[in-house]
């Protein structure tokens, strides 16, 4: 696969076949008709690649998929939408992921698979491949956690490709295998509360406490920490102990699945544009809203993510 020096490079590790079911009304235990069903690729590093695709961004993504069926609709996708496939195949059918909308409550239930496990080789193919995609790459994104059985330190593999190519990198991820992700110097670590509580062992009821807490992923090497909290702020800080406080725009939601992945794809295509993190971070937040009005998990319009990206407020905290 041919890859150009103005590609972004989308880091993860499991491709999943999305199901996104929407009925009038859900109830368990009962007989439930669908409304609507929609189907798309999915999975963190495959949504942000598509997400960038959208804004225009030549990308490629790393991660396992999955034979047969499923992992032929994955593969159809990244082409349709001209997201570069960089996948290793693994043995047996893609995971299948549902997200079941309600629209009577508003409710979203997600119902995730576990990837099968790959093999060592496996394994050792995929590291091969990213780090060949950040050889080659503008800059990296990596998305997702690290499950058991894979190494915890393959992050800090990745990112130590990129500090090496001085690559601007976006990592989204938390627990030990953002930690040690962090000695190689990312541009910006990024995760949602719960995420960062649980990353530290820490509860992060105030404001205070989490910038006290997200100043602990600086101290340890990201340029800066951005910690999102759904339709509250999120909270930005940086390295020289400076934090904003970024408000979305309020939007009438219809699904956040796969949003946080379209915030991660605006940070960066706006980065690359332009190296402003306050403005990154509003376009960030503007596609993650634009996606919300949408039940597709990357699927947002630009021109409407532009305009969200207007809207949001940001104020320094210190």
């Amino acid at each position: 696969m041919h890859v150009n020096s103005a590609t972004v490079a989308c880091l993860g590790l499991s491709a999943a076949y999305q199901r996104t079911l929407v009925f009038a009304d859900f109830r368990t235990g009962a007989v439930n008709r669908v409304r609507e069903r929609v189907l798309s690729a999915g999975g963190k590093a495959v949504n942000a690649a598509l997400a960038l695709s959208h804004l225009g961004r030549d990308c490629a993504v790393c991660g396992f998929n999955g034979t047969g069926e499923t992992g032929r609709f994955v593969a159809a996708q990244l082409a349709t939408h001209g997201v570069r496939d960089a996948l290793t195949s693994i043995s047996g059918p893609t995971r299948t992921c549902t997200t079941i909308l309600n629209l009577a409550t508003g409710e979203v239930t997600e119902l995730v698979e576990d990837a099968t496990l790959p093999t060592i080789r496996q394994l050792q193919q995929l590291e091969r491949g990213g780090r060949t995609l950040l050889r080659k790459a503008l800059a990296g994104l990596i998305c997702g956690t690290v499950p058991s059985g894979i190494p915890d330190d393959l992050w800090a593999r990745f990112a130590s490709e990129a500090q090496r190519r001085k690559l601007p990198l976006l990592i989204d991820s938390h627990a030990n295998p953002l930690l040690l992700a962090l000695p190689y110097e990312p541009l910006l670590a990024k995760m949602n509360l719960q995420e960062l509580e649980k990353t530290f062992a820490l509860r992060c009821r105030t404001e205070s406490r989490i910038l006290a807490t997200a100043a602990k992923l600086t101290a340890a090497g990201a340029a800066w920490a951005l910690i999102t909290r759904g339709a509250q702020p999120a909270i930005l800080v940086s390295r020289d102990g400076a934090a904003w406080r970024c408000s979305p725009p309020e939007v009438r939601v219809v699904s956040t699945t796969g949003s946080g992945d379209c915030v991660n794809a605006g940070i960066m295509h706006a980065l690359l544009c332009k190296p402003d993190m306050l403005a990154a971070v509003r376009m960030g937040l503007g596609c993650g809203s634009a996606k919300a009005l949408s039940c597709t998990p990357s699927e947002f319009a630009p021109a409407m993510a532009r305009k969200l990206a207007a809207a949001c407020r940001v104020e320094q905290i210190r």
